[in-house]
């Protein structure tokens, strides 16, 4: 049986494969700009990634070069991860799975208005059936998971 605390990592590892994976992409396609295989995950799989701080409003002062999302986000998860692991400390490990949720949150929501503005008083929910709404949810319910295990794991705590 897998452990719990196991489970715990896979929304940060997700996020930050998923923005690893997005930079990659990024990379191998200003090396192999012909190819259409790495135009499609770029357009298709990794647009959330793509405009993501740009639903933010924070490109002024952040900047939007290559690995902005590499130092502003999967950086800072990665630390609390290892400083968790290390120090054998449990709060780093919830911290990042709740920061990781709610990225991955926002990642899906940014999948449903990436190329159209949203609706009146909802959000079209066809944007979803599309590479990068189904890569953003598959990201948002790993967060899901762990963010649940941590929480789930604290509760048994004061219970008990």
């Amino acid at each position: 049986m897998v452990r719990n605390e196991k489970l715990e990592l896979a929304g940060p590892f997700s996020v930050i494969g998923g923005i690893a994976c997005a930079e990659l992409g990024a990379y191998a396609l200003a090396i192999w700009p012909t190819s259409t295989f790495l135009w499609y995950l770029n357009l298709e799989i990794f647009r959330a990634f793509r405009h993501s701080f740009d639903g933010l409003n924070i490109v002024e002062w952040v900047g939007m070069d290559g690995l902005t999302q590499s130092i502003w986000l999967a950086i800072p998860l990665l630390g609390l991860v290892s400083v968790g692991l290390i120090v054998k400390l449990r709060l780093p490990l919830a911290i990042a799975s709740n920061l990781s949720l709610i990225y991955s949150a926002f990642l899906l929501f940014d999948t449903c208005t990436g190329n159209q503005p949203a609706i009146e008083f909802g959000i079209d929910l066809s944007r979803l059936i599309s590479p990068s709404g189904l890569f953003a949810a598959t990201i948002l319910l790993a967060s899901i998971l762990s963010s649940t295990i941590s929480h789930w794991g604290y509760w048994r705590e004061i219970f008990s």
